[in-house]
């Protein structure tokens, strides 16, 4: 009888989890791509970002996003990322709403900086309000590639990148940015 029981939940467990993207699903990310990660230097996270997608046509999708980046906007009182925030930025600030694909991502979607203190709270607010939206989080370390396919961590489901276009290494931030220890 509990054997029964507990087969029941783990197949219930199993659909669930594979049905609403918690299983970690192959990224086709080759062998070369991967012999380019060295375990045995360390690595800095500078920052993370958040990304938020939605079917650009899909208008109930798209009115979620936008109700979503105001909500989160206001929250936290972000402003648009300055110019010399390029690939790296050292406070909490936003870019543009994307109606299309964008560099790496597919479908439309917006995204933020977050700089690493505000981090758990951002996330929190995120996990608990993204809806039926699919959020994809990653650290900012000076590998886009790395970054974005291999040390990235989604919420709802994952979105397929467009890794030729994500590139294997970002200019280091500049010297005046800040480094929590």
């Amino acid at each position: 009888m509990n054997g029964n029981i507990i087969l029941k939940l783990f197949i219930n467990l199993a659909i669930s989890s594979i049905v609403i993207g918690h299983f970690v699903q192959e990224n086709n990310v080759d062998d070369s791509f991967i012999s380019v990660v060295k375990f045995d230097t360390d690595v800095i996270y500078y920052s993370y970002h958040i990304h938020v997608y939605f079917l650009q046509k899909n208008t109930l999708q798209r009115n979620e996003a936008l109700l979503l980046r105001k909500r989160f906007l206001s929250e936290f009182n972000v402003t648009i990322c300055p110019n010399h925030c390029d690939t790296w930025c050292p406070q909490i600030c936003h870019w543009d709403f994307n109606r299309s694909p964008t560099g790496p991502h597919p479908i439309g979607s917006w995204g933020v900086y977050i700089p690493l203190e505000q981090f758990i709270r951002t996330v929190s607010f995120i996990s608990m309000y993204h809806g039926n939206l699919s959020v994809l989080i990653h650290p900012n370390s000076g590998h886009p590639k790395i970054d974005h396919l291999l040390n990235a961590f989604w919420i709802k489901s994952i979105v397929s990148l467009r890794k030729n276009q994500l590139s294997d290494n970002a200019p280091p931030p500049s010297s005046s940015y800040r480094i929590l220890n």
